[in-house]
């Protein structure tokens, strides 16, 4: 079980994979690719709105940052309610099958704007091409203190140029949400 808490609660993360998963073909429904288009979504919502669609705290892994909640939530066999049941083909590994409709009650209108914009943009994207976008400031900051490191929000804040008055902002908020 992961050691983190998603920021905005388990239903919205959840319901923002499953956005994700469900418009994507069934031979593109990688963990990967999902991780992907959260990752540049959340940078998308935080340098425009303040803060993140999922809420959750990535990881830097070797193949880019992976959100650490919903990996934990995707990677083991499915019970009872899961959201996901993962499967590999052959070789290929890390296939997901969306088990439940997305309930947008959790997703506001700008989620759903920066999931749209990031599925647009990345959706048609290899492996190879998510892998290597992904591996730019925040990421490479972090794995410098080894792979499996989460990402610091300042790490982030740097990746998308945020000014003084957006990291204060990003900052407070977060420290009001965890005291809730």
């Amino acid at each position: 079980m992961s050691a983190f808490k998603p920021l905005f609660g388990k239903e919205v993360l959840l319901n923002a994979a499953l956005w994700v998963a469900t418009k994507l073909p069934e031979d593109q429904c990688r963990l990967h690719k999902i991780f992907k288009i959260l990752w540049f979504a959340d940078l998308y919502h935080l340098k425009k709105y303040g803060r993140t669609v999922t809420g959750d705290t990535y990881i830097a892994m070797n193949n880019g940052p992976v959100p650490s909640v919903l990996y934990d939530e995707m990677k083991f066999t499915p019970s009872e309610g899961d959201a996901f049941r993962r499967f590999d083909k052959g070789s290929e590994k890390g296939f997901v099958v969306p088990l439940k409709t997305v309930n947008s009650d959790f997703l506001s209108e700008s989620d759903i704007e920066a999931l749209s914009y990031s599925f647009d943009l990345y959706k048609d994207k290899s492996f190879d091409e998510l892998t290597r976008l992904s591996h730019q400031h925040a990421w490479n900051s972090a794995q410098k203190s080894g792979m499996n490191t989460s990402i610091r929000i300042d790490e982030i804040l740097d990746e998308i140029g945020a000014d003084c008055e957006l990291r204060k902002y990003v900052k407070d908020d977060i420290l009001f949400r965890q005291a809730l």
